[in-house]
């Protein structure tokens, strides 16, 4: 790569880790606005009446003038992982770059080519699960197209020390310097074909020095065990503030993560042998995603569908006694919101293919279980 042009046939064949990185340049250089909760999607009306109800604390009144001009400009715009999401959605970035400032349209498929709607600390963790490889900054391979991390946060690296950001609102999407931002790690995004760069241990090393990569969850780890999928879980269980003081995640599995992973399992309610199996996998998993939500985070898209309609209809709780959660998106997978009790009611919007209700709950967007509410006139 020089002076930011990413040299390579890869370039012009969508999905590759050169086509992705070119691609985030090419947005940077139109200077693609930000919208919180947008994946690359043509600014409209619609739109942002539609963040507007989902994100009221993002789009203020005194951002409505600016919103308004990316719209007369006919803008494509994303939020930082959102950038990621939308290149996977509309089929690595066709007909994006095209219908900048024109009236020309391309197809997005939510979720589809291996990309799920994930936060920025969701992605990084999804990206983990599926066992992609990842390491701290320092380790950075000069490889164009890993995306970058910090706390709530996504950017992907071009190359020559830089990486391409959805940076803020105040800033859109810019190029910038990887040592004048905060990023912690890097990692592979599952979507993404680097070629023959290979991969290990949370590093970037050659063909033919490279180790076997284990995805976390093929395998039962035990004491003794080795591998990339044991760092993967010590990383885990670190994060979930597990105590690994002598040889952190090392990549081998010994008495002291034994002593913690005991200590995770035995906090979580299953059996206490200290074997990562099936079940302490799922239950890590979900741990790590519920850590992840709980963090300051660029959002899921979760937007209700533009088709719908204003309508009578609400949907009352059916929970029994207690109380059922309120959430951001249409599974449990996202953030609360709120918790409401057994006949409240509230203002239906539309009903996701899974039986979930969106409704109107405190000035916002939030979702609920079809299996504790119903629709009523």
């Amino acid at each position: 790569m020089t002076g930011g042009i990413i040299m390579s046939e890869r370039i012009n064949t969508p999905f590759t880790n050169e086509h992705f990185a070119d691609w985030c340049l090419k947005m940077a250089e139109k200077k693609s606005p930000y919208w919180y909760g947008s994946c690359v999607y043509k600014a409209s009306n619609s739109l942002l009446s539609r963040k507007s109800n989902q994100y009221p604390s993002h789009y203020g009144s005194s951002r409505t003038s600016r919103y308004k001009k990316d719209i007369a400009n006919k803008q494509v715009v994303a939020d930082c992982v959102g950038g990621c999401k939308g290149y996977a959605w509309t089929n690595g970035g066709q007909g994006v770059l095209e219908s900048i400032g024109t009236d020309k349209t391309y197809s997005s498929k939510y979720g589809s080519n291996g990309c799920p709607d994930k936060s920025a600390n969701g992605m990084f963790t999804y990206a983990k699960s599926k066992g992609c490889a990842w390491g701290t900054i320092d380790t950075l391979p000069e490889i164009p197209g890993v995306a970058l991390r910090s706390d709530g946060h996504v950017g992907v690296y071009v190359g020559d020390g830089c990486a391409v950001e959805e940076r803020g609102f105040s800033y859109g999407c810019v190029k910038t310097k990887v040592s004048s931002r905060k990023w912690t790690h890097w990692f592979q995004l599952p979507f993404v074909d680097y070629g023959d760069a290979v991969f290990a241990g949370g590093s970037y090393v050659k063909p033919d020095t490279a180790e076997t990569v284990y995805t976390l969850g093929t395998r039962t780890l035990k004491n003794g065990s080795k591998g990339t999928d044991v760092k993967a879980m010590q990383e885990f269980l670190l994060q979930l503030e597990y105590s690994l003081p002598k040889y952190g995640a090392d990549g081998e599995f010994g008495s002291e993560t034994e002593k913690a992973l005991k200590a995770f399992q035995r906090k979580i309610g299953i059996k206490q042998d200290g074997i990562y199996g099936s079940e302490t996998h799922q239950a890590l998993m979900d741990a790590v995603a519920d850590d992840d939500e709980g963090k300051t985070d660029s959002a899921p898209d979760t937007e209700t569908p533009e088709e719908a309609t204003p309508s009578v209809k609400r949907v009352r709780i059916v929970c029994g006694s207690g109380s059922v959660n309120i959430r951001v998106g249409n599974d449990t997978k996202y953030g609360r919101i709120t918790s409401v009790k057994d006949g409240t009611t509230f203002e239906w919007i539309a009903t996701a293919e899974n039986g979930w209700h969106a409704i109107v709950v405190n000035a916002q967007i939030g979702w609920v279980s079809g299996k504790y509410s119903k629709t009523i006139e």
